[in-house]
């Protein structure tokens, strides 16, 4: 095991559809290693809180991979995720 802890890679998401879509994240990369500190900022409504609640794997991706202890998300079951 590397010393990753989390990591996205070319991670989108939009909500809505049509004129409404509105691209929240647009080709995430981010890198938290283990035992680091770090701290989102930026302005409201910037993809905070999607970003992570697409970590926590409560919401989905529309494109792009998201890992956790070196682990896909989108391969793990859904009652492990949820417990």
């Amino acid at each position: 095991m590397n010393n990753v802890a989390v990591r996205t890679n070319i991670v989108c998401k939009a909500f809505g559809e049509g004129e409404t879509r509105t691209e929240v994240l647009k080709e995430v990369n981010f890198e938290a290693r283990m035992g680091e500190l770090l701290m989102l900022v930026g302005p409201s409504g910037c993809g905070k809180t999607t970003l992570l609640s697409v970590i926590a794997g409560t919401l989905g991706v529309d494109r792009g991979e998201v890992e956790v202890f070196d682990s896909p998300l989108h391969r793990l079951d859904n009652k492990l995720i949820s417990s």
